[in-house]
């Protein structure tokens, strides 16, 4: 994990019911991760660690870069053969080694990377595609919150994720579902772990309501330092 410089509680500024507020209440502290003030823990990384090998956490990824692609469906495939190797479908999902590559619509592909790929491929899809290519950078509108740990389906279930079966075999790796009426934008990237991209004015309300449906399975805040660790774990051992 790439050391930050710890942020005292009160040097975040939190307004109205924002994502910060919530965090803040529960205990976070913050750090400043690729020029962005992430929660890096609430009191004990070990803990939360634990929390999400036996249960499930909830962690702010703000961390992460949004980014949307945008061409006419044939440049966009041909543009997704060249960067990744493979198309995605609408609903579909493509994971490389720094970024998740998200089928929107057939013009638009969402990825979600690191802050220093997401600048890479902006720069070169400016140089390279201008003509064809529109790159817009979503990550001040978007927030993404993830579900870490064995409990993560149950938590997708509860949340309606799966559709109205809550068979997960019914649903798509990126799709779209209602939480409290906040339209969200679910990234299944594994049994144990799922993206949600939130609009940024509703973030509070969407780790609150997420927190709410995971309470019976043991859901928990958790920092990024415990995300990294079991990040590890998953590469290391099958969970």
């Amino acid at each position: 994990m790439s050391s930050g410089t710890v942020c005292a509680v009160s040097a975040i500024v939190p307004t109205g019911r924002s994502l910060d507020l919530v965090l803040n209440r529960a205990g976070a502290v913050f750090s400043v991760r690729a020029g962005k003030p992430v929660a890096v823990h609430f009191g004990s990384a070990a803990a939360e660690l634990a929390v999400c090998v036996r249960a499930v956490g909830l962690v702010d990824r703000s961390d992460l870069s949004v980014l949307a692609l945008e061409a006419p469906p044939a440049q966009l495939s041909a543009l997704m053969n060249r960067l990744v190797g493979a198309t995605v479908s609408p609903g579909g999902l493509v994971c490389t080694r720094s970024a998740w590559w998200c089928g929107e619509r057939p013009d638009r592909i969402i990825v979600v990377s690191d802050s220093r790929t997401a600048g890479r491929l902006a720069d070169a899809q400016h140089g390279v595609a201008a003509r064809h290519v529109t790159v817009r950078d979503l990550s001040r509108r978007l927030a993404p919150l993830s579900l870490l740990g064995r409990s993560t389906g149950r938590v997708l279930a509860a949340l309606g994720v799966y559709g109205p079966a809550g068979d997960p075999r019914h649903a798509t790796p990126f799709g779209r579902a209602s939480l409290d009426g906040i339209a969200v934008d679910w990234l299944l990237q594994s049994d144990h772990r799922a993206l949600a991209l939130v609009p940024r004015e509703h973030a509070g309300e969407a780790w609150l309501a997420i927190k709410r449906a995971g309470r019976p399975f043991g859901i928990s805040c958790v920092g990024h330092e415990a995300a990294c660790r079991y990040a590890l774990l998953e590469r290391s051992s099958s969970l």
